[in-house]
């Protein structure tokens, strides 16, 4: 009779494997120290993981909110190559969806451009904030998961900074927004600190202590303000 596993222990195994990912990164991080996180013994990472790097599969596919994980045969196989990339471009293609921006490149301007502008940068930070695990846990790992790390760039940092700067250009060019910079700069401007504010600063000494409400208004805010100038 095959042993009974408790339901949420996936779910701890995962996440603390997630924090030992990050803070130590993939390569420093021991099966035995991601064991002590979870608080249970070594062993019982086995049940639930075939090898650290079936720990990581399951990690950033829970960190991207990927439902097959809750379907998996356990112990999780060691993923043959390229699996955890494909995984993460999959859950990519389902999570990485932003209506007001994609709405906003394609439509002409709006009477109220602060409200439109505003709630693109709301849209942007919620989604980062949402899956700042997933995106730290990405960083943190990419010397050893280059192939995911593409993914994402590919996905995300590419595709979307692309369409915030046809966004920005158009405004722009409409005479509505005012630029700091070129489109593409500025875009990158915008989504790196919305990106600092949302994911990174949670695992920075300097950033840790503002509350989610302050952080996600001032970096609103500030932006909304820059591409608004004067108007």
């Amino acid at each position: 009779m095959p042993r009974r596993r408790p339901h949420n222990r996936l779910d701890i195994i995962a996440d603390s494997a997630t924090e030992v990912f990050i803070r130590e990164g993939f390569v420093s991080a021991g099966v035995a120290r991601i064991a002590q996180e979870a608080r249970v013994g070594p062993g019982t990472i086995y049940l639930y993981a075939a090898s650290k790097d079936a720990l990581f599969d399951l990690a950033i596919r829970r960190a991207f909110e990927d439902p097959t994980v809750w379907s998996l045969k356990l112990p999780h196989p060691t993923p043959e190559h390229g699996a955890v990339a494909t995984a993460v471009w999959r859950c990519l293609q389902n999570a990485a969806h932003f209506p007001q921006l994609w709405l906003a490149t394609e439509s002409l301007p709006p009477a109220d451009i602060a409200g439109e502008a505003g709630g693109i940068l709301v849209e942007l930070y919620n989604w980062l904030h949402r899956y700042r695990r997933g995106i730290k846990l990405v960083e943190r790992s990419a010397g050893a998961w280059p192939d995911v790390a593409q993914v994402f760039e590919r996905r995300f940092w590419r595709g979307g900074v692309r369409r915030v700067a046809e966004y920005l250009h158009r405004r722009s060019q409409e005479g509505v927004l005012t630029l700091p910079a070129e489109p593409a700069a500025s875009a990158h401007l915008v989504v790196q600190s919305l990106a600092w504010m949302a994911v990174h600063r949670h695992w920075a000494s300097e950033g840790a202590e503002l509350s989610e409400e302050s952080g996600a208004q001032a970096a609103q805010h500030v932006l909304l303000t820059g591409l608004l100038g004067r108007r």
